[in-house]
């Protein structure tokens, strides 16, 4: 797709909403430019804030898909009356 954009004396341009949702942004995203031969290329950018980055590791994101898999297949531990039943029912 290929959409003309004029450049405001401020240097800024205003991305149309068809692009905009192409490309899954909303205003106050952020937006990588890149010039590759001579072309300006635009890459959305979501930014993590610092305190939540842990929850995007590859470490973190394996665990919590296999926590799903087993939540889709029922695969869960009984529920416990007590932390003493908890604790038991790990140790077995």
């Amino acid at each position: 797709m290929s959409t003309v954009m004029k450049i405001s004396p401020q240097g800024q341009i205003r991305i149309p909403k068809k692009v905009l949702a192409e490309l899954n942004i909303v205003p106050g995203d952020y937006i990588e430019v890149d010039v590759e031969s001579g072309k300006a290329v635009l890459k959305p950018r979501k930014l993590i804030d610092p305190s939540q980055g842990w929850h995007w590791t590859r470490e973190w994101q394996i665990t919590e898909t296999e926590a799903d898999n087993e939540i889709a297949n029922e695969e869960l531990s009984p529920t416990f009356n007590t932390p003493e039943e908890g604790l038991k029912w790990l140790k077995e």
